[in-house]
């Protein structure tokens, strides 16, 4: 496959709607070098050939009416072909296909979380989409205003908190993830992609297999190694500044993510087989827990440590503030602010995750916990490494 290739004002083509977007900007770029040029000429004619010289006096040039009549009537009539094509492209860009694949999107400071159909969340500041595939975003921020850009596929649009907004977008090239595209810096990528961020995968495997569900083959040495891969670039364009220091030499060195200026996402363009794979089984435990004795009890705890749960439930039997401490929850009765009561068992855990205020528990009408959106899989890992937390009877 032929590597897309960019121009020196604009990166690699990588949607459909990229090539309509490219051909009206340049339109419209040489439109108006072609005026530009067309003026400085006229004025170099004009200085010349009106200069002041002695003995000549100067006269009024008179009335030109074709001239007159030309030069209104020309721009308006560009101006109007630009307004109708400009238009046809907005509204071509706006109106998503009805077969698209929806993926709801959410800003904060300063990251991107992503959800796809059938409630599978993907790795913070990680997207997948499949290729040669319409797929509509569904935006909205939980803070402050972001905008969601991807160069590559000519697409941006304001992240506007208390309100939704959306974009599509059908990417026409697989982002090649195999060993053999690591990378070390941007340098390694080309223009329209990035050196992502640095992330564990076990032995023995390509981020290919990772993605698609895959396991280590029998064999392979225990542990993981880091790599990184050329991913499309998701910015955030709402610029606020950034910290002393953060260039974009950091970027390479761990400073994504940070503020504003670093609020970047890796897009990864999967085959259309290798996306019903992930939303079949959702993002994989992570790379540690691969040798655990029980990978759900590993990587419940992994996301009890990761994902805010430690700063408020303690795991020690002890610490019952500002939450419930997890150990003993299992099987034990919750009685709630209503005075009724609820055994702690699978399908109260996972309401009290996606539903935190659907049922209180007595002494904690004062918590106000945020509603967390996990796969099943995850879910089924956050059972799995409270139950383990009660001690056997």
């Amino acid at each position: 496959m032929t590597e897309p290739q960019g121009t020196i004002q604009l990166p690699p083509q990588l949607s459909t709607i990229a090539p309509e977007v490219d051909a009206m900007y340049y339109a419209i770029y040489w439109i108006s070098v072609a005026f530009a040029v067309a003026i400085f000429v006229a004025m170099g004619i004009f200085l010349y050939q009106y200069r002041r010289q002695p003995g000549r006096k100067a006269k009024p040039t008179g009335h030109n009416t074709f001239l007159e009549v030309f030069w209104t009537f020309t721009p308006l009539l560009l101006l109007l072909w630009l307004f109708v094509e400009g238009f046809e492209g907005y509204v071509k860009m706006s109106v998503a296909p009805e077969d698209s694949v929806e993926i709801r999107v959410r800003g904060m400071q300063w990251n991107w979380e992503f959800e796809h159909q059938g409630g599978v969340i993907d790795d913070l500041n990680r997207m997948k989409v499949p290729v040669d595939t319409p797929v509509k975003l569904v935006m909205s921020s939980s803070d402050v205003l972001h905008s969601f850009f991807v160069p590559g596929f000519r697409v941006k649009r304001d992240v506007v908190p208390g309100m939704y907004t959306s974009l599509w977008f059908e990417a026409t090239t697989p982002t090649p993830f195999t060993s053999e595209t690591e990378c070390q810096s941007d340098n390694d990528c080309g223009s329209g992609y990035h050196c992502g961020q640095p992330r564990e995968i076990p032995n023995g495997m390509n981020a290919d297999e990772l993605l698609m569900g895959g396991a280590p083959p029998e064999g392979a040495p225990e542990g993981t190694r880091e790599v990184r891969y050329c991913s499309v670039s998701v910015f955030c364009t709402e610029y606020c500044g950034a910290p002393e220091g953060i260039t974009l030499s950091a970027f390479s060195e761990g400073g994504y993510n940070s503020n504003h200026a670093t609020m970047m996402a890796d897009l990864r363009v999967l085959p259309v087989e290798g996306y019903d794979r992930f939303l079949e089984v959702g993002p994989p435990p992570p790379p540690e827990c691969a040798g655990a004795e029980d990978v759900n009890v590993c990587w419940g705890q992994s996301i009890y440590q990761g994902s805010g749960c430690i700063g408020c439930h303690g795991n020690d039997g002890v610490r019952q503030q500002p939450a419930p401490n997890w150990v003993g929850l299992w099987g034990a009765v919750r009685p709630f602010t209503d005075g009724s009561e609820r055994v702690a068992d699978e399908n109260y855990i996972r309401q009290s995750v996606l539903q935190p205020q659907s049922q209180i528990v007595a002494g904690y009408a004062a918590v106000n916990m945020p509603v967390y959106r996990f796969s099943d899989r995850q879910l089924d890992a956050v059972i799995a490494y409270i139950r383990s937390l009660t001690p056997d009877e």
